[in-house]
C-alpha cells in the first residue's frame, strides 16, 4: 500500500509539473525562479461554479475577483471606495446621488469609456443593467432587492404583485442612458455603494450579448418566468465565465484545477504574470512539499502546516491576517422553556429565564472569560481579540473602543450586584449546550465555567452537546442560554455587522430577546447610519454603536479569525485582503 501511494503521488506531481510547464526534475531546486511568468496557487477548495451569481464560497469568489470588475473598487483600511467600471464614485456633492423630499434616492454611475470584455465587446450601460437585473431575477442577489423593490427577494415581489408587475418594478429600478446607469432606491441606503464595490467577487459586470449567446436569460420581459429562482443545474453559465478583468478563463477541470491567462487589453494595463494555475490539492502535506520545492508559489495554510515551513529557506510567511469572521458568545435575555434553566429560580437547581436580562450578570460573564488563554491555548494563536462588532481591518472599526478583559475582581463586583445581590448569595445552575464535535465551542464554555466557579462555588455551568442541526434549531427556538455564533459581513460598510448584531429587525436581537432594547436604543442610530452618505457621519455613528454594544454587554467578543499564508520569496505584490487567501493576480509577480 505504501509503495502504491508513493507511485500515485509521484505520478500526480509529475503531471502537475507538466501542466504548469515546470521541469520534470522534481527533487532538485537550484534556487532559480521556477516558471517566472506563471503563478501557481495551491488550495484545498474546489470551485462549485463559474457563475458569480451562484458562487457561495469566498474561496470560489476569489476567482471572480480576478476575472470580473465591479462598478466601484473597495480598498482596505481608511481608503474607502474608488472608481472601477464607474469612472466616478457617486456622492451627494458631485450630484451623482440625489435624494428627493419623499426619500426616494437615485444613484448614477458614469460608465468608464473604452473598457473591453474578454471577447472584445466594449462595456455599455446596458451590460450593467443586465447584470444586476439578472442577479435579482435568478434569486442570487436578494440583498439588493429590498432597497430597489421594497421586497426581500424577487420571489416575494412576485407573490405580492404578480410576475408581470414585479418585472416592471425591477426594470424601472435600474435605468440607462448612453453613458451611465442609475439605480433608483425607495429610500436612502448608503451601504448600497459598499455592497456593489466587491471588486467583482459577486457584483462583477457581465457582457449581455455573450451571456445571452451562452443560453442565459435573454433580457426580455416575456422570458423572465423561465429564469426566476434558477438552480445551478439549469444555469447556462455554470461552467463558463467572461468579464473585463485582468485575467480570462483558459480551462476548468472540475475538482482539479483552474487556469487563467492574462487579458492583454485590460483597462488598467497588462498584468505582469501571463498565466495563473489554481491547483486543488486535498492533502496539505503535499502542498507543503510543492511549496518547498518551488513548484507552488502560494498556499494559505493552517497553523499545523505553518510549523512545517517556518524558517525554511526561500519561503516567506505572512501571519496574523485578520479575516472577515468574528465569533462571539451571545447572551439570551429571554430563555424559552425550562429545558436548560431547571426550576427557573436562582440556586443549585436552576436559573431564571431572564437571567441575562440583568446587565450586571452580562458584564460579570464578560469579565470572567479568559480571552488570552482561549486564543493562545485553544486556537494556538490563530485568533485576535476584536474591538467590538465591527471587524478589525474594516474602515470604521474603532481600536480605541472600550473592551472587556479577563478580570475576576471586576467580574465579582458585577456579579455581587446582580439581581440585587441574590445571584451572589444563592448562586445559579445553568445548562449550556455546544455543537457536538466543536472543540472551540466546548473549550470556550469550559474556560468560562471554570472561572465562574473560581469566583463563587455556587456558580454552576453544566455543559452538554447537541448535533449541529439541533444546536441551530435550539438557537432559533431561543432555548439556549448562551450560543456561540458569529458575524461574517459580506461588505465593509459598518451597517453589515452593526445591524446584524444590534438591529431589532435582525437575527441576534430577535433570537436573543433584546428587541425592545434595540428598538429604543440602537435602531434610530442604525437607520441614520444606513441613510447617510457622509463618510464622517457614518464613522461617528459606527463608533457610537460599537460603544453601546460594549456598554450593554450584549455578548462576549472572544475572537476574530486570523489566517496565515506562505509563499516563495520570489513572489512580490501580495496585498492583505479581508480574506488572507484572496490573491490579486493583477498585482503579483515573480522576481
Amino acid at each position: 500500500m505504501k509503495t502504491t501511494s508513493k507511485i500515485a503521488r509521484f505520478i500526480m506531481l509529475s503531471c502537475f509539473l507538466m501542466i504548469i510547464g515546470a521541469s520534470t526534475d522534481v527533487f532538485s531546486w537550484t534556487g532559480e525562479i521556477k516558471n517566472p511568468d506563471v503563478f501557481v496557487e495551491a488550495t484545498r477548495n474546489s470551485i462549485e461554479t463559474l457563475d458569480p451569481h451562484f458562487m457561495l464560497s469566498t474561496a470560489t469568489s476569489c476567482i471572480a475577483y480576478n476575472v470580473f470588475d465591479s462598478l466601484l473598487i473597495s480598498e482596505t483600511g481608511e481608503e474607502g471606495l474608488s472608481p472601477g467600471l464607474s469612472s466616478r464614485v457617486p456622492t451627494i456633492e458631485n450630484g451623482l446621488i440625489r435624494i428627493q423630499k419623499d426619500g426616494k434616492t437615485s444613484i448614477t454611475f458614469p460608465v468608464r469609456q473604452g473598457v473591453k470584455f474578454h471577447n472584445g465587446e466594449v462595456l455599455r450601460p446596458e451590460d450593467i443593467k443586465y447584470t444586476f437585473t439578472r442577479g435579482i431575477i435568478v434569486g442570487a442577489k436578494s440583498n439588493l432587492s429590498l432597497p430597489l423593490t421594497g421586497e426581500g427577494s424577487f420571489n416575494q415581489l412576485i407573490e405580492k404583485v404578480g410576475l408581470e408587475k414585479a418585472y416592471q418594478i425591477l426594470d424601472a429600478a435600474i435605468t440607462t442612458d448612453k453613458e451611465s446607469v442609475s439605480f433608483h432606491l425607495l429610500k436612502p441606503f448608503s451601504p448600497f455603494l459598499d455592497i456593489i464595490a466587491d471588486n467583482g467577487m459577486a457584483y462583477g459586470i457581465m457582457n449581455k450579448k455573450w451571456s445571452v449567446e451562452q443560453g442565459a436569460w435573454p433580457g426580455t420581459a416575456e422570458t423572465v418566468k423561465d429564469f426566476v429562482s434558477l438552480t445551478t443545474d439549469k444555469d447556462a453559465l455554470h461552467d463558463k465565465m467572461m468579464g473585463t478583468g485582468a485575467f480570462k478563463l483558459q480551462a476548468w477541470q472540475k475538482g482539479e484545477r483552474l487556469t487563467l491567462t492574462r487579458f492583454d487589453d485590460y483597462w488598467q494595463g497588462k498584468a505582469k504574470i501571463s498565466r495563473v494555475v489554481r491547483q486543488v490539492i486535498a492533502d496539505n502535506a503535499v502542498s507543503v512539499q510543492y511549496l518547498k520545492r518551488g513548484d507552488v508559489d502560494f498556499f494559505a495554510l493552517s497553523l499545523s502546516d505553518l510549523q512545517q515551513v517556518e524558517g525554511y529557506q526561500g519561503i516567506r510567511i505572512v501571519k496574523n491576517i485578520p479575516s472577515a469572521q468574528l465569533i462571539k458568545l451571545n447572551f439570551n435575555f429571554a430563555i424559552q422553556q425550562d429545558k436548560y434553566v431547571g426550576n427557573g429560580k436562582l440556586g443549585n437547581s436552576g436559573t431564571p429565564s431572564d437571567f441575562f436580562g440583568d446587565i450586571d450578570v452580562r458584564k460579570g460573564f464578560c469579565y470572567a472569560f479568559d480571552y488570552e488563554t482561549f486564543i493562545n491555548d485553544v486556537l494556538l494563536g490563530a485568533g485576535q481579540k476584536p474591538y467590538g462588532p465591527v471587524l478589525i481591518g474594516f474602515p470604521t472599526a474603532n481600536p480605541e473602543n472600550p473592551q472587556y478583559t479577563f478580570d475576576l475582581k471586576k467580574a465579582e463586583e458585577h456579579l455581587k450586584k446582580a439581581y440585587g445581590g441574590s445571584v451572589w448569595e444563592q448562586g445559579f445552575t445553568l445548562t449550556v449546550p455546544y455543537s457536538a464535535g466543536s472543540v472551540h465551542r466546548q473549550r470556550a464554555l469550559e474556560i468560562l465555567k471554570a472561572n465562574l466557579k473560581r469566583i463563587n462555588p455556587k456558580f454552576n455551568l453544566e455543559l452538554t452537546s447537541l448535533p449541529w442541526a439541533a444546536y441551530v434549531g435550539a438557537i432559533n427556538d431561543k432555548t439556549i442560554p448562551i450560543s456561540i455564533f458569529g458575524i461574517l459581513p459580506k461588505y465593509q460598510h459598518p451597517y453589515a455587522a452593526l445591524s446584524y448584531h444590534m438591529s431589532s429587525t435582525e437575527f441576534y436581537a430577535e433570537a436573543k430577546g433584546y428587541t425592545d432594547l434595540a428598538r429604543k436604543k440602537y435602531d434610530p442610530l442604525i437607520e441614520e447610519l444606513a441613510s447617510s452618505f457622509d463618510n464622517r457621519k457614518v464613522k461617528e455613528l459606527s463608533y457610537e454603536l460599537q460603544r453601546l454594544s460594549y456598554e450593554d454587554a450584549l455578548s462576549i467578543f472572544h475572537y476574530q479569525v486570523i489566517g496565515q499564508v506562505a509563499m516563495r520569496d520570489w513572489v512580490k505584490g501580495y496585498q492583505i485582503k479581508p480574506f488572507p487567501f484572496l490573491v490579486d493576480y493583477f498585482k503579483v509577480y515573480k522576481q
